[in-house]
């Protein structure tokens, strides 16, 4: 009864590692194989979609207000008395 309670175990940590496998390396092969598919099906010359009108600011996506600077914590850097 133990060895097959043993082969129970090996059965079920090994679809356990398949499973963890294809978990881990299906996606990446997955959207391999459907750039493959893709470049196979369309001609180099048509582009897949238009291209991209960006009229992007000059500004940065985050930016600190004046408030916030470092200049604004220049007291902190002082000796307490």
């Amino acid at each position: 009864m133990a060895a097959n309670q043993a082969a129970v175990v090996k059965l079920a940590l090994g679809l356990m590692g398949l499973c963890l496998a294809g978990y881990l390396l299906g996606p990446p092969l997955y959207w391999h194989f459907r750039e493959g598919l893709a470049a196979v099906s369309h001609s180099s010359s048509s582009p897949t979609c238009p291209p991209c009108l960006c009229d992007c600011s000059t500004q940065p996506l985050l930016a600190i207000p004046q408030e916030l600077s470092n200049a604004t914590f220049a007291g902190l850097r002082e000796a307490r008395p």
